[in-house]
């Protein structure tokens, strides 16, 4: 019996966490969706009730379904969000109109799950669900209750086999693919693309803000097999900056154009985040949009545009203080981490960068240290409360075997920023990367506050 929001906490970090487990813990047999099928059929099929716009991708889906998320609420829908991982707390992964569920809903929502796993251990143990499946039953119940017009889905991991993929779609957005999760979906951008790909439903329109002409023509293909409309970046919609983002004014304006009923249309979007990445975000959503209102939705020019002006982005480009300003970006993977290598001379030309810098030991950590460039400072740390962490000597091999010197090594976020800080001179930045945990105990080092701000009134 759960009785305190404490006890449900406790108890949900107990089902088996393939987010939390090490390398080696957990393999492809582990994911199937028999598991989330009974799951769903036990709590009613809550997921055939809601429409839904389905989002996977390497990076960028997160961004993506915030974004879409926010234009639709601007649009006066109420809407479901949901996403992975969290930052603090477990309640940001659901979301209605921008909000979490209070602690005492929240607690019924596990209590009514704990239910559920007591009896599966009974008739069927090799079914019990997993912490990310219960989650996912969770956000269906919660948006459930909370009669949403419709939600907005994240995919966790993959998307063939993701517990997110018992949905419905209005519509499906697939962003751009690289390597991530090798051991579990192929080591190819091919086997990757066809993971990815595993979402797409009969009839269901695609769009993608993927560039790769391989990736583009795979995806174009399934898209064609199971009778989709398929639009893609650069031919049927476009992003462009007209006005690149400054370090003292931060904002960029993207021109977003697509041709609908044979008419181009355009839009000029004001977004504070920068590089001709975010812009493709900003392009995928909108192009979701264009879609739903195709439906029967009605989203104007002027919603999209307050909706992406205020969308909330977290641990994205993030500046979180200004002298020194410190920067944290939840990049962890080889594509992610090089951009955000290319944009920091552009954005912040001339500055020292101290770089703090702590990785998964589950991610391609070779590959994103071959990435390191341009820092001044190196300060090598990891992670508290999770062993996916890569301990830093090891981390400290790897980066010295790339040629680049370690400054520092640290035992700990909170001694990493201590020592930036120190460090760091008085026309430099400080960034942290490579891991979103790190990003987050960053985060919550310079603003606790944000901790606090972020709980349900």
């Amino acid at each position: 019996m759960i009785d305190t929001y404490s006890e449900a906490v406790e108890w949900l970090y107990n089902r088996v966490n393939f987010e939390r487990l090490g390398v080696g813990q957990y393999g492809r047999n582990d994911f199937k969706l028999e598991r989330m099928q009974r799951l769903l059929e036990a709590i009613g099929n809550p997921q055939e009730q809601i429409p839904v716009v389905h989002i996977a991708g390497t990076k960028g889906k997160g961004t993506t379904a915030t974004l879409v998320d926010s234009i639709l609420r601007e649009a006066g829908y109420r809407v479901g969000l949901f996403t992975s991982p969290h930052m603090f707390r477990i309640e940001e992964r659901f979301l209605v109109n921008g909000c979490q569920i209070s602690e005492e809903r929240f607690l019924k929502l596990v209590s009514r799950m704990e239910d559920y796993v007591t009896q599966t251990r009974e008739e069927a143990p090799e079914l019990l669900p997993t912490f990310f499946e219960i989650t996912t039953a969770m956000a269906w119940l919660y948006f459930i209750e909370e009669k949403v017009d419709l939600a907005v889905l994240e995919v966790g991991l993959g998307g063939r086999l993701d517990s997110t993929n018992l949905c419905r779609p209005l519509v499906t957005a697939i962003s751009s693919i690289s390597l991530d999760h090798t051991r579990l979906l192929g080591d190819t951008i091919a086997s990757i693309t066809r993971e990815k790909a595993g979402i797409i439903k009969a009839g269901v329109p695609v769009v993608t803000s993927s560039t790769d002409p391989f990736v583009c023509e795979d995806l174009k293909a399934i898209a064609q097999q199971k009778g989709c409309s398929f639009q893609q970046i650069g031919h049927d919609f476009h992003a462009e900056i007209v006005k690149p983002w400054h370090e003292f004014d931060r904002f960029q304006t993207v021109r977003y154009s697509q041709t609908v009923l044979h008419e181009t249309v355009s839009i000029e979007i004001q977004f504070s985040r920068p590089g001709q990445i975010y812009a493709c975000n900003i392009a995928l959503a909108l192009a979701c949009i264009e879609q739903l209102n195709q439906s029967g939705y009605e989203i104007t020019n002027s919603q999209k545009q307050l909706g992406i002006r205020n969308a909330s982005l977290p641990l994205r480009f993030e500046i979180l203080q200004e002298s020194p300003p410190i920067l944290v970006d939840a990049a962890h993977n080889p594509a992610a981490f090089e951009a955000l290598m290319e944009m920091l001379p552009e954005y912040f030309p001339n500055r020292p960068v101290t770089f703090i810098l702590a990785i998964s030991r589950d991610k391609d950590y070779v590959g994103m240290c071959q990435t390191l460039r341009g820092a001044s400072s190196l300060i090598l740390t990891q992670y508290l409360g999770n062993i996916r962490s890569l301990p830093t000597v090891e981390l400290a091999e790897v980066v010295n075997q790339t040629g680049i010197h370690v400054t520092y090594n640290t035992e700990s976020p909170a001694h990493a920023l201590e020592t930036a800080l120190r460090v760091t001179p008085e026309n430099g930045i400080i960034v942290a990367s490579g891991s979103l945990f790190l990003a987050a105990e960053i985060r919550h080092l310079v603003k606790p506050e944000s901790l606090i701000q972020s709980l349900p009134v």
